[in-house]
């Protein structure tokens, strides 16, 4: 067993009480303004210490009255934060203190913000478009997944000194409120190995990470992966972050040296080592949940024409696979990993 069971008690962290997700209970997507000093905020990503900026986000609800209150942002991130890859970081947003009760942002917490990295650019808003395509297929393959909900955002600065930006961006559910939806505990140590997590939900995660061509995951160092604890003391991965996957292909993303390989679309499988028999449930799985994942290409219309015909001939190659699992298990044979990853 992994070094991350030892003293179990001590590492988790415990969700808060149940509250409604409101703004995570549809798919439509909606326009927000955020307003804050923008021009600091963008030019103070590169530290290390990341200042929070106050700022007004405004929405109007359901019956069209507008909607403002009062939040905080701050970068997030790591490689997109950085000023010489991205022109616009992702972001944190809290809402929760001294805003109106009842508001869509009330119950959420503090939410990721998946942005635009070039907004002035129309392939990266395609970038945030696809991986929120992956999002959406991931969680109709398990419930154990992060909700997302889809927003055109404006980003105005309170002084006037830098023009507004306009783009599409995602909200991402935080962990501690995905934890409290499924009834687990978030789990902080690192070091797990594949045999102390529930062995049907790495298998999925496995598979996932190869169906989208990513190797930007590791379990032992939750680089990517949440790990949550459920309550009788099960740990079940969830993958998240899909933006360096071979499915997306952003022009900013280059392949691991470890694999050398000469593309991140190369697909690699970096998760558990198994038989046919192992591998059978969770191909069919996929191939259960095929429509359900095509379906989404009609419900996101904000994908142009050649992004979809693009991931629908990435994934065909993944369907052939998937059909022969005998096949697939010589596929992933190479790059299974007996222990962890």
């Amino acid at each position: 067993m992994g070094r991350l069971l030892v003293a179990i008690g001590a590492v988790v962290v415990a969700a808060s009480p149940a509250t409604a997700q409101k703004l995570f209970k549809s798919q439509t997507p909606i326009e927000v303004t955020i307003t804050t000093n923008l021009k600091d905020f963008l030019k103070e990503r590169d530290s290390t210490k990341l200042a929070r900026h106050n700022g007004e986000l405004a929405y109007k609800d359901e019956a069209g009255a507008s909607v403002s209150l009062p939040v905080v942002i701050r970068a997030r991130g790591h490689f997109r934060r950085m000023s010489k890859t991205c022109d616009f970081p992702p972001l944190w947003l809290d809402a929760r203190k001294g805003a109106p009760k009842g508001n869509l942002f009330s119950s959420a917490g503090r939410v990721k913000i998946t942005t635009n990295c070039r907004p002035k650019n129309q392939d990266y808003e395609q970038y945030v478009l696809q991986e929120l395509f992956l999002y959406r297929a991931y969680s109709t393959l398990t419930d154990t997944s992060l909700r997302t909900r889809l927003a055109r955002i404006t980003y105005k600065d309170s002084a006037a000194r830098v023009p507004e930006v306009t783009s599409w961006a995602f909200f991402i559910e935080n962990h501690e409120s995905l934890a409290e939806r499924i009834g687990s505990k978030v789990l902080t140590a690192k070091g797990a190995l594949f045999d102390d997590l529930v062995p049907d939900v790495l298998g999925l995660v496995g598979v996932w990470e190869y169906f989208i061509g990513n190797t930007d995951w590791s379990v032992a160092a939750q680089h990517n992966i949440l790990l949550l604890q459920d309550t009788v003391g099960r740990i079940l991965p969830v993958a998240y972050d899909f933006d360096w996957s071979g499915a997306v292909d952003a022009r900013y993303s280059f392949p691991d040296p470890r694999f050398k390989t000469t593309s991140v679309t190369t697909r690699i499988y970096r998760g558990e080592c198994r038989d046919e028999q192992g591998f059978s449930p969770v191909l069919a799985r996929f191939t259960e949940k095929r429509a359900a994942i095509d379906s989404i290409f009609l419900a996101l219309p904000q994908l142009t024409p050649e992004r979809v015909k693009k991931m629908r001939g990435y994934f065909d190659e993944f369907w052939k696979v998937a059909s022969n699992p005998k096949f697939a298990t010589r596929e992933f044979k190479d790059g299974c990993q007996p222990r962890g990853n």
